[in-house]
Parts: C-alpha cells; structure tokens; sequence
C-alpha cells in the first residue's frame, strides 16, 4: 500500500461532510483506475491521510497530491523555497506567527516560525503581535505563503517570512473598496448554497479560493460584508468566519496603541 499525507486540511463542524465528499471525489477519480482506496484517515492536525493498493496507486496519489496538496520531509525544506501554508496558534505565542506546512520530521510535523521582527519589518509595524494579529486578520486557518529563511534540521526547526504573492494580497485587500467575508472549514457548494438560501448570491461579487477548503467572499460595494455573515452564519454555524473592511483594517493599523 502506497500512502500519503495530504497538505489540505479537514477541520471545524463539517469535517466529517468534507471528508465524504473528498471520499467522493477520490472513487470519481479512480473509478478507471486499478486503485482501491485502502486508507482513509484525519489526523490530529486534520490533515488527511490515504493510502491505495493497485497497479495505479501512484499515478492515483500523484492526481490526488496536485489536488489536495502532500507533505514534505523537513529534509526537503530549502532555504529559499516558497512553500503554502496556513496559520496556525495564533496569538498562543508573542514571539512569532507558527505556520503549518505539512513539513514532517520523525513522524511528527515541524511548522515554519515567523519571528514577530520579520513580521513588524514585512509591515513596517512596530506594535505587539496580537495587535498586528487583529489588525490584519491574521487567524487560525488563514492561508499564506512564506519563504523559508533557515532550516536547522538537527533541531528540527524552520524560520521563514511571508512571501511576497501573501504581502501583495494583503496589500490588494486593504487597498480594494470592497469588504471581504473570509470563511474556512467550507467547501465552495456549502457556501453557494448558503447564499442562495438565505438570498445573498447577488450581493456576493466574486469567490475567491485562498485554499481548498478556505474562501474570501469579495462583496458588491453596496454590500456590508457584517450583513452576509449575519446571514449565512446560521446556515454555516460552527464555521470559521471572518471580516475583512478595509477602512477598519486601516484605522487599527494607524492607530497609536
């Protein structure tokens, strides 16, 4: 059996749901294919794990990871490499954001630091970590991606910074004229539906994927994203949301304390 650690990860209320309709997708995949899906597994992390027996239980797996994303050996992390992410712990430290990129190390995961000084400098900011956290909706489950800077593998410890393409979507963002509606834990069918029924599509301009199962909904200009999440909240309860409004993002990053 040939197995795999995917990056996506399954988490919040409709975890189980996720992980049926990834199930789904994996027997559409494979119904052509001398590929039986002979492990199905969420770890701790939520990451999912499969594993497949069959004449084509690689080229199944190679499908699957350009997909859903895979881990990587820590022996395998570069300095200089760009690699996706997501946060995780946020705000549990002072000295750094922790991202969760599926790099693994003796069987356990090793998450890439971003040390608070990286981050003030990146946003030329010089206030504490929770306050550029709740500035710039920096939270849990947020996808990034960073460029790592060290790599000491005998202490099984990365550094990294944000990358660039996540520096210019915060920028894009902060400097757009539409309020976003950040949602994790979802897929994009869930969230349509939840728009259609509650009466909202057409107040929603464009949905954005920022990672398989984490979407920013861009509203119409004359939409408050507060409006939608009051809403659709209800028929999503228990999943991760999120408001990003510009002008609010800008008066606390340009306020004093």
């Amino acid at each position: 059996m040939k197995t795999v650690v995917l990056f996506s990860r399954l988490y919040a209320q409709y975890k189980n749901r996720l992980a049926e309709t990834v199930k789904s997708h994996i027997s559409s995949v494979t119904e052509e294919l001398d590929a039986r899906l002979a492990r199905f597994d969420i770890d701790k992390r939520g990451h999912i794990i499969i594993g497949f027996e069959g004449q084509d239980e690689e080229f199944a797996i190679n499908f699957l990871t350009k997909e859903y994303g895979s881990s990587i050996s820590l022996a395998h992390v570069k300095e200089g490499a760009t690699i996706r992410g997501s946060l995780i712990d946020v705000g549990k430290v002072g000295y750094g954001f922790y991202v969760d990129i599926a790099a693994i190390n003796n069987m356990k995961y090793v998450d890439a630091l971003l040390p608070l000084y990286q981050v003030r400098d990146q946003f030329k900011l010089k206030k504490p970590l929770r306050t550029i956290a709740k500035s710039l909706i920096l939270v849990d489950n947020l996808p990034v991606d960073v460029m790592i800077t060290s790599v000491d593998s005998s202490e099984g410890k990365i550094e990294a910074i944000f990358a660039e393409s996540t520096l210019n979507r915060f920028d894009e963002w902060l400097h757009d004229d539409h309020e976003r509606l950040l949602v994790f834990g979802a897929n994009s069918s869930m969230i349509d539906t939840a728009l259609k029924n509650t009466g909202h599509s057409d107040d929603i301009y464009e949905i954005q994927e920022l990672g398989k199962f984490e979407f920013a909904l861009r509203c119409k200009r004359s939409t408050r994203a507060s409006g939608i999440i009051a809403a659709i909240g209800p028929k999503l309860r228990g999943i991760p949301m999120h408001l990003f409004i510009p002008k609010e993002v800008e008066a606390k990053l340009n306020a004093k304390t």
